[in-house]
C-alpha cells in the first residue's frame, strides 16, 4: 500500500513539474517591440 501510494505522489509530482516546465518555456518565446533609439534604420 505504502508503495502505491508513493508511486501516486512521484506521478503527481512529475505532472506538477512538467506543466510548470512547460509555462515557463513559453515566456521563452516572448520578444518584445524593440525602442525606436535602438533601431538601425
Amino acid at each position: 500500500m505504502k508503495k502505491m501510494l508513493f508511486a501516486l505522489g512521484v506521478a503527481l509530482l512529475t505532472l506538477v513539474a512538467q506543466a510548470s516546465a512547460a509555462s515557463a518555456c513559453t515566456l521563452l518565446f516572448y520578444q518584445p517591440e524593440l525602442p525606436k533609439a535602438l533601431r538601425e534604420e
